[in-house]
């Protein structure tokens, strides 16, 4: 009976003392980790609208109301708003899929880039690629776009095709209701 309760001891010291040290280096590496997403998604947006100088948060009470939407940004260009780039959070077959989508001021889509998925590889990670993601350039947003009229599904992932789908839909509604 000692022997078990010393062992238990034993346990519950190591894993007291991982678990101790795993929340020190989580709070030395979060603000890291952070700022390295901050800085991708920046390069994203750099992409999606290479004229802007600058992208700016947008500040909208509304923003909440599309589910989708996480965040929005406004591009802009000699001081004037070039257009918006909006992130949005969809679930995928394999997990959350983050994707930024640029709209211009004068409703076309100029690109979107997925941020971050953890879709199934060299099938649904197909939506990452330049084929699946330039279909969407130049499209209006005056209306929801719909997989194999307005865009082609990746063939075998129509989950993480409508899961990019519903993000870019997302971002098309909050430009028509609110940021237009």
């Amino acid at each position: 009976m000692q022997k078990v309760v010393k062992l238990g001891l034993i346990l519950l010291i190591v894993t007291a003392v991982s678990a101790g040290a795993l929340s020190v280096t989580n709070n030395f590496t979060k603000d890291i980790i952070e700022q390295k997403a901050i800085e991708a998604n920046l390069a994203y947006m750099r992409e999606i609208l290479p004229d802007a100088d600058d992208f700016k948060v947008v500040e909208s009470s509304a923003i909440a109301d599309i589910i989708e939407v996480e965040e929005a940004y406004e591009a802009i260009k000699g001081g004037d708003t070039s257009g918006y780039v909006i992130k949005t959070k969809t679930s995928g077959y394999g997990g959350d899929v983050l994707i930024l989508t640029g709209i211009n001021v004068d409703g076309t889509i100029a690109g979107m880039r997925v941020a971050s998925q953890s879709e199934t590889p060299n099938l649904g990670t197909k939506i990452t690629e330049d084929e699946f993601g330039s279909q969407f350039e130049g499209l209006s947003t005056d209306k929801e776009l719909k997989l194999n009229e307005d865009v082609d599904q990746v063939t075998g992932a129509t989950i993480s095709s409508t899961a990019a789908i519903k993000g870019i839909n997302a971002s098309i509604k909050l430009f028509e209701s609110v940021l237009k």
